[in-house]
């Protein structure tokens, strides 16, 4: 059974496991470097994998895992990342049900016409596309990410992965600076492409190795993994009833 994957999580390293697994960082006294915390793990070097990803069937089914920090939170000040993949893993809409009072409000879009929510004319409202990145907020402790972006940025992420020029979005160095900026009751988001050559100098953040990159990438989803399950039937229906309650 796989392990786990360990988003956003940051634990020690047994000093021992450090010297034996250390990605060249020269370090004899069992001290860890920021290279050998990959997603809360040591990740031994070699176990590098390539994500495929894609943009047009996004329905697989696959459940993906992950604890409570599994999300890119993006705010105010910039901040670096660099994405995994060359496309979205997971693609969904959502409905958001105030009424329910108990659990989450929104609910994931079967995405087909035999939607119970969609019949019923309740429209799905939010679009999402999931990418593996790495956060380097803090850039001595690069963490594993999933980015939930809406179309907006989507679709220019899509431009860009498919211009011969500027993608694929994860070329070895390519990296991105995100923020957020609220005016008056809406949220706007800026998205800048960054070379890796110029990291250190514009924002002070070293570039990962490419031990590093290998690492976080044998962590990635694969295409089709779902961050956000369906409902079944039956909950879909209850969902309905209590709508169609109170209308």
């Amino acid at each position: 059974m796989p392990e786990a994957r360990t988003y956003g999580r940051r634990r020690a390293v047994p000093a021992r496991k450090a010297e034996q697994e250390s990605f060249d960082t020269g370090r004899s006294d069992g001290t860890v470097s920021r290279r050998e915390v990959i997603t809360g793990r040591v990740v031994k070097s070699g176990s590098a994998s390539t994500h495929q990803a894609g943009w047009d069937d996004v329905d697989k089914v696959a459940s993906a895992a992950g604890g409570g920090d599994l999300y890119l939170k993006v705010s105010e000040n910039r901040m670096v990342i660099k994405i995994l993949g060359d496309g979205p893993f997971d693609v969904f809409a959502s409905h958001w049900i105030d009424e329910i009072e108990d659990g989450s409000k929104s609910i994931r879009c079967w995405g087909n016409a035999t939607c119970p929510l969609c019949q019923i004319g309740d429209k799905a409202k939010r679009f999402s596309a999931c990418f593996d990145v790495v956060s380097m907020e803090d850039p001595e402790v690069p963490v594993m990410k999933v980015w939930d972006v809406g179309i907006k940025i989507a679709r220019q992420l899509k431009d860009i992965a498919n211009d011969d020029k500027r993608g694929p979005l994860n070329r070895p160095d390519l990296y991105f600076t995100i923020r957020k900026e609220t005016k008056k009751k809406s949220v706007e988001y800026t998205l800048e492409r960054v070379k890796e050559r110029d990291l250190d100098e514009e924002y002070n953040v070293p570039p990962l190795g490419a031990e590093e990159l290998h690492a976080f990438q044998a962590e990635c989803h694969e295409y089709g993994d779902r961050v956000k399950e369906p409902l079944d039937e039956d909950a879909m229906e209850e969902i309905v009833r209590l709508l169609m309650d109170d209308a």
